[in-house]
């Protein structure tokens, strides 16, 4: 289900809601009921404003892990959330409809400490803390640190999710949900799987044999994925055919996803590759990755704000999860957003 398939299902939601929000009070013969406190708007509520959002994106299965986080701490963005009209049941109780959209770019790993470029002033730095505790207890240390090893993924992400909340539109509004999302990110992570590599790099001499190699690695990993990515399966397919491994540099590079660093500059010196084969292999060996699938499961959970000057605040926190390919991608986010609702 693509991006377009996954709007025609939530704008249908929209509608339904309007539709009955907008209808008049029951016939007379209800009037002794308690009744439900109207909606203050008809249709729909916009939002534009503003987030300082921080994501994260966790990726487990088939016996590997890798942690993608971003450069900085938050990422400042435009926001434009849609609202369907509030039920309040009561005057601190209530539900709607929620559509948050989001996009998120994760250039930074988080990584075994053992693999860092600055290990040894981690452990230099390390061990002087311990140096300085108490008698000889023990001291935990950090088995992992976040840096830039070359990996990025790109991405967004659409939530549609109902929300029941308690409060009501003129208090502070705590608020919970569940739902579908569309989720559409591509990148590569490094698993850090020095044995595969290895064994990739070493299995046969010749150029053939280890693009064989490389090829079978890609699929049996399950780093390509035909469903989400036809072009890059069909060239990595047939990478020791004519000049595929060119090709897939050049259709790596369109997407960002060529860096140089020590497994090109190998690939390079061996006289066997040309330099944009040789970022083409180094990309591959770090481990493609490639999503565009709807979620089952998404989650948020915030604190909003009432309105002051015609703006509310929103913290909140929850992402998609997305089990494919053997794989499970969690995307956590936090964010604090500023906003301006336009009701209709």
């Amino acid at each position: 289900m693509n991006q377009m398939t996954f709007y025609r299902i939530c704008i249908p939601f929209f509608l339904f809601s309007s539709m009955i929000y907008a209808q008049d009070n029951a016939p007379a013969f209800n009037e002794d009921l308690p009744k439900v406190e109207k909606p203050r708007y008809r249709y729909l509520s916009i939002n534009p404003g503003v987030t300082i959002e921080s994501v994260s994106l966790s990726i487990q299965g088939r016996n590997r892990d890798a942690m993608m986080l971003q450069d900085d701490p938050g990422r400042v963005s435009w926001l434009l959330d849609v609202k369907s009209p509030e039920y309040q049941f009561s005057k601190y109780f209530g539900v709607n409809l929620l559509l948050h959209n989001s996009n998120f770019y994760l250039n930074r790993q988080s990584i075994p400490r053992i693999f860092s470029k600055s290990a040894s002033v981690e452990a230099s730095s390390s061990e002087s803390d311990s140096s300085s505790s108490e008698g000889d207890s023990i001291t935990p240390k950090k088995s992992k640190v976040t840096e830039d090893v070359g990996t990025s993924v790109e991405g967004s992400y659409s939530m549609l999710v109902p929300i029941f909340y308690i409060g009501n539109p003129e208090t502070f509004r705590l608020g919970f949900g569940m739902g579908p999302a569309q989720v559409r990110f591509r990148g590569n992570v490094d698993f850090k799987d020095a044995a595969s590599n290895l064994l990739i790099a070493f299995s046969a001499p010749g150029r053939d044999n280890f693009l064989n190699n490389l090829r079978a690695y890609q699929f049996v990993s399950g780093n390509i994925n035909p469903d989400s990515d036809p072009t890059l399966s069909y060239l990595v397919a047939n990478l020791s055919s004519a000049n595929h491994l060119e090709l897939v540099g050049y259709y790596l590079a369109s997407q960002g996803l060529l860096r140089p660093d020590a497994t090109a500059l190998t690939a390079y010196l061996s006289g066997r590759y040309n330099a944009i084969e040789s970022l083409a292999i180094s990309s591959l060996m770090r481990n493609q990755v490639s999503v565009n699938a709807v979620a089952k499961f998404a989650f948020m959970m915030y604190l909003e704000s009432p309105p002051f000057l015609g703006l509310r605040a929103r913290l909140s926190f929850g992402g998609p999860i997305v089990k494919e390919n053997g794989y499970t991608y969690e995307l956590r986010t936090f964010h604090l957003a500023m906003y301006m609702p336009i009701e209709f």
